[in-house]
């Protein structure tokens, strides 16, 4: 396993009250960069990082933009202190970031996109509700079955994040995900339970989304990536900028490949994967697939402060990625 390292950038979820303390510690770029958010999406990013209750933070139109600034304000610093990745990827929401990373999106288009990007998903969860739930421990043909199962009448159940091999994301209406829930507890599985989230996201559900991400998507000019980009929705290296367009658009109905996405990177080589953006959800899902790898989390990287080739053996952490599957999902 070689050194080189991967930036990788987490979704919606990964928001939590007074992240804006956190961000300020990232010094005062960020806290433009926050400034400058406010400018273009008009929201009161500062004071909503700072003072705004989970509830608050659950609205797909506040946390999304929010993710999006603590995130590219990691990328930053992480540059600064003189990281430079092999590959970049995101976690739905997060390939966002992971355009600026790789020079295919400019920062205040990227602010501007998913400012629209959640007004739609939120205006789409209001008009036809739904839920996610996490499932741990089964086989993924058998929530795919369940999820068949479930979908009766106008009732719809899908797996919406492939998140790791022992762990998935339904998403649907409220009523066919507690039929998956409880079918799942049923067939044996470690946990099975709804997440608070307030739509359901990467589903169906959200084709008036979809719908609405059209226009605005369309005419967004894309560069060809500097470094490789590898797609969450397809899990492969992004090789025609122009062709991803359209899988970039249908992230907010396509389920979320994770597992394939690391898997990709994993066989590129990477050995080093920094978790740019706030949380550690992604660390502990790679903790679980890449065990080899080492998985650091901004603050561990900006307080190595050295190239990835300088850094030590293995990360042997045991933080454990259900924990926090049962209180996040990103989308």
């Amino acid at each position: 396993m070689t050194a080189t390292a991967a930036f990788v950038f987490p979704g919606q979820g990964s928001q939590f009250p007074g992240m804006g303390h956190e961000l300020n510690r990232l010094g005062p770029q960020a806290r433009a960069l926050a400034l400058r958010a406010e400018d273009i999406t008009g929201l009161p990013v500062a004071d909503l990082m700072t003072c705004a209750p989970a509830a608050t933070l659950a609205d797909p139109e506040i946390a999304q933009v929010l993710v999006l600034v603590w995130s590219l304000a990691a990328l930053d610093q992480l540059r600064q202190k003189g990281w430079r990745p092999c590959a970049v990827a995101g976690h739905s929401l997060g390939e966002y970031t992971a355009l600026v990373a790789c020079g295919s999106l400019d920062q205040d288009t990227a602010l501007s996109l998913v400012a629209c990007r959640g007004r739609a998903m939120a205006h789409a969860a209001r008009n036809r509700p739904g839920g996610m739930a996490a499932i741990v421990g089964l086989p993924a043909q058998t929530v795919q079955a369940l999820c068949t199962e479930a979908s009766t009448g106008p009732d719809v159940a899908v797996v919406a994040n492939w998140n790791s091999p022992r762990q998935l994301v339904v998403a649907g209406t409220v009523s066919a995900m507690e039929r998956v829930i409880a079918a799942a507890t049923g067939a044996g599985a470690l946990r099975a339970r709804r997440l608070a989230v307030g739509g359901a996201y990467h589903s169906p559900l959200m084709n008036e989304a979809h719908a609405r991400l059209r226009d605005r998507l369309g005419g967004v000019p894309l560069d060809v990536p500097r470094i490789p980009f590898v797609s969450s929705v397809t899990g492969r290296h992004v090789t025609d900028i122009d062709a991803y367009r359209g899988d970039l658009l249908a992230q907010v109905i396509a389920p979320v490949r994770w597992s394939d996405t690391v898997r990709t990177l994993t066989e590129r080589g990477v050995g080093t994967y920094i978790e740019a953006g706030p949380g550690r959800v992604l660390g502990g899902l790679g903790r679980e697939m890449v065990r080899a790898a080492r998985h650091l989390t901004t603050w561990d990287a900006l307080h190595r402060a050295a190239p990835p080739e300088a850094l030590p053996g293995p990360d042997t952490g045991t933080h454990s990625a259900s924990t926090d599957l049962e209180q996040r999902t990103t989308t």
